[in-house]
Parts: C-alpha cells; structure tokens; sequence
C-alpha cells in the first residue's frame, strides 16, 4: 500500500512538475504527455485494484480490459457532454433548443454513465466474486481519494517552493 502512495505521489509530482514547467514556457501539456500521464495513473489504478479487491493473476488478466474498457465508454460520455456544454455556452446565437438540449444532457450524464455501468456489472459478475464486487466501488472511491490527496500534497509543496 505504501508502495503505491509512493507511486502516486511521484507520478503526481513529476505530472506538477511537468506542467508548472510547461507553463513557464507558454506550452501546455501535449496529448502524448497527457496520455502517458493517464496510462501510467491507469496502471497504478490497476495495481491498487488488484492489491484491494485480493485478484488472482487470472482475474486481473480477464478483469482489467474489461473495466478499461468500461472507463473509456464512461470517459466518452463525459467528453461528449463537456463538448457540448461548451460548444452551446460559446455560440452567442444558440437557440432555447440547443440550450435544454445541452442543460438536459449534463442533467444526464450521472445517469448515462450508471446506464454502462449496469451493463458491465454482468460481465464482471462473470470474473469477479460477489464479495469482490461489493467492494469495487468502495476501492475506486478509495484510489480516488489518495491520488486527490497526493495531488493536493504536491501542488501545496510546488506553492511552498514558490513555484
């Protein structure tokens, strides 16, 4: 577990360092740092998953592409509604249509994503056991946290170093 937390930390500090450095320069981060970012925090996600959820080898094998692919369909979904949320916000002309149309699609986006949700929950069921289902979401909110709270450590640490 502490292995982990050191993993994250760096990643995120080296993710801070990354772009406060970028910054300086006027460059954002490109789509391949973003990438290589997210693979390697996908990666440490796996790892922390498989560590709570006690997988066996062949249940990770099975399991994570599956929920990867799980992740990406939620990821789209999140993706095409901020699209349109802001594409709407910035059209000075958008119609009363397009507005309720953007308005209802983020009022409905919790609901899209537990809609895939539900539709993965089947084929887990079929790797996972019942007990290690229980306890998947509790282990994402989990990973979640700590890597919020690492992020917060860094960013509080790059603000001490007058960064």
């Amino acid at each position: 577990m502490k292995r982990i937390s050191a993993i994250l930390l760096s990643v995120l500090c080296a993710l801070s360092a990354f772009n406060s450095v970028a910054q300086r320069q006027g460059k954002p981060l490109t789509d391949e740092d973003r990438q290589r970012i997210r693979s390697e925090i996908r990666s440490y996600k796996h790892e922390f998953l498989a560590r709570e959820l006690e997988m066996s080898r062949e249940q990770q094998r099975e399991f994570f592409p599956v929920y990867d692919e799980m992740d990406e369909a939620v990821d789209r979904i999140n993706f095409e509604t901020r699209e349109l949320e802001r594409k709407v916000s910035q059209k000075a002309d958008a119609s009363e249509v397009e507005i309720e149309a953007a308005a209802r699609a983020v009022f409905s986006q919790k609901s899209a994503e537990g809609e895939v949700e539900k539709q993965y929950f089947d084929r887990f069921r079929q790797i996972l056991s019942g007990k290690q289902l229980l306890r998947l979401r509790k282990a994402e909110r989990k990973f979640t946290q700590r890597l919020m709270r690492h992020h917060r450590r860094a960013a509080g640490a790059e603000k001490k170093n007058g960064r």
